[in-house]
């Protein structure tokens, strides 16, 4: 099968005194400023990781620091192929909607539980069932799951589905502990326990957490780091200077801070094959004033998604028509000149509809620190024809509260693709889905479209023409607006090797430190 801020003045007087100390020392700033010799990644990031389950994290963005606590029942590899990893393999039943996962013998979670079919039942019940699950949306078509041994479950799904291998695979595969998860608040906020290749030995919500390599791990000669310290909330405008310090070896940057990183002398990864993010602008159909498919399709042609990306992206993003960049299966070329910016068209339908410049106001949301200048963009955009968005920008945790319960307007949001395609589309277009703000509501075009591609094996030669139909039949008639899609960007200290390039997952497999120059 293949395919084709938070501030911290803590970490800013760190930084500042290793700066001071390599100038007293008479070195200056380099990329080899880091210590290597321990394999410690010493990982700097401006947000602050909220939840810590992956069944409740809703933000594939976030779960590259899952990643190394937890593994999935099958991973994939920079061709996209489906590779084992808890699981040794699956079947389906000739019906395709019956699929039977194999788990390997003798597997245990950090905390020394088993690994087996139970843990399984046990987790994919709770993605349907739990409150705050935000995966419910991804296993609507998983009806129930059955231990047929201690080593083999059985998912039953509501329709054929050949993507199901993917959906087990990273993000929606991720497997906490059965034991850790019975406490599922504590799991979530203070006490991951995963069977990756990195446990847990020390964690501050506010600023750090430090995992070591962890010898149970059934891969574990793949992993070459020996331990990884994640700092959170630090200003971003120190991250450059702690890379030079040596206060971190690797961050995630800002899109204008690539040219400083690369000028410094430290790698930098920041392409669409690695990992990549987009964002939108999601309106909710069944709150006003976009209950009206006027005021949407106004919105929409109004919108002008190359300002967003020469304004946000440095260079290195792309305007979006739809949430997937070009190259991916899933985007579909006619959906780029479909919606482009006409914001007389945009008046025009207002007006048809009987609204008056100034008629229309509503909220718009987002997560304070991340999308300000976005929101900007959107408001001055919506106000040339005549629409007012009230800017309102909030914690991710309260953010989260409004548009995971789907009570929003509108918001500004961003994600980072899905490993199964078709998860992407069910995520932003289906009952359920986790970035569709207007969910339940869901097109009858796109539920004809998402049964056809489930029904269509992934080797097949007509899947990629099925999966564009499905991906534009859900964004023609459900409510996401692109924006803009950019690379995620990665600097880090030249004596550490590339992760491996798969698409929206950090892997640590085969990554290493090499000497430098004596």
């Amino acid at each position: 099968m293949r395919f084709p801020s938070r501030r911290r003045p803590s970490a800013v007087v760190a930084v500042v005194v290793a700066v001071m100390a390599m100038v007293v020392a008479g070195c200056g700033g380099s990329a080899a400023g880091g210590s290597t010799s321990d394999s410690t990644i010493k990982w700097g990031v401006k947000s602050i990781q909220a939840n810590w389950d992956p069944i409740v994290t809703g933000s594939t963005g976030a779960t590259i620091y899952l990643t190394p606590i937890y593994e999935s029942l099958f991973t994939v590899d920079g061709e996209r192929n489906i590779v084992p990893a808890l699981a040794s393999g699956y079947e389906y039943n000739p019906a395709g909607d019956q699929i039977t996962v194999r788990l390997k013998p003798g597997l245990t979670f950090q905390d020394g539980s088993p690994v087996d079919a139970e843990a399984v039942k046990f987790n994919i019940e709770r993605i349907k069932t739990q409150e705050n699950s935000a995966l419910k949306g991804s296993y609507n078509n998983v009806k129930a799951a059955t231990v047929v041994d201690p080593l083999t479950v059985r998912l039953d799904l509501g329709q054929q589905d050949y993507q199901i291998p993917y959906l087990l695979a990273v993000r929606g595969g991720m497997l906490p502990s059965k034991a850790a998860a019975a406490d599922p608040g504590r799991l979530n906020t203070a006490a991951p326990v995963g069977a990756g290749p990195f446990k847990v030995v020390s964690y501050d919500p506010e600023s750090t957490i430090v995992l070591e390599k962890w010898d149970g791990y059934w891969d574990a000669a793949s992993i070459k780091v020996s331990r990884i310290e994640i700092n959170f909330g630090i200003d971003p405008s120190t991250l450059v200077a702690g890379l030079q310090s040596g206060v971190y070896n690797w961050a995630q940057l800002d899109p204008q801070q690539a040219d400083e990183a690369k000028k410094a002398g430290f790698d930098v990864l920041a392409d669409t094959d690695r990992q990549w993010g987009s964002t939108f602008l999601s309106l909710n159909a069944n709150v006003a004033p976009f209950t009206d498919p006027a005021v949407r399709e106004a919105v929409r042609y109004a919108i002008n998604p190359d300002e967003f990306a020469t304004k946000l992206t440095f260079g290195l993003g792309q305007p979006a028509h739809q949430p997937y960049p070009q190259g991916h299966p899933s985007n579909v070329s006619a959906l780029d000149s479909e919606y482009r910016y006409d914001p007389a068209k945009a008046r025009d339908i207002l007006a048809k509809a009987g609204y008056a410049d100034g008629a229309i106001s509503f909220d718009l949301n987002g997560i304070a620190g991340n999308f300000e200048q976005a929101a900007e963009l959107v408001q001055g955009q919506l106000k040339a024809v005549g629409i007012t968005a009230n800017i309102t920008l909030k914690d991710q945790a309260n953010w989260g509260k409004g548009y995971f319960g789907k009570q929003q307007a509108a918001s500004i949001y961003g994600w980072v693709g899905r490993d199964s395609h078709v998860q992407g589309l069910t995520e932003h277009f289906d009952t359920g889905g986790v970035l569709n703000l207007s969910s339940p509501t869901t097109s009858p075009q796109f539920q004809e479209a998402l049964k056809v591609v489930r029904a269509t094996p992934i080797d097949s030669p007509d899947y990629e023409a099925k999966l564009k139909a499905a991906a534009r039949a859900g964004y023609e008639n459900g409510t996401t607006v692109s924006l803009f899609t950019y690379p995620s960007v990665v600097a880090k200290d030249k004596s550490i090797s590339d992760p491996p390039a798969i698409d929206g997952y950090q892997s640590w497999k085969g990554v290493q430190f090499t000497p430098g120059p004596q």
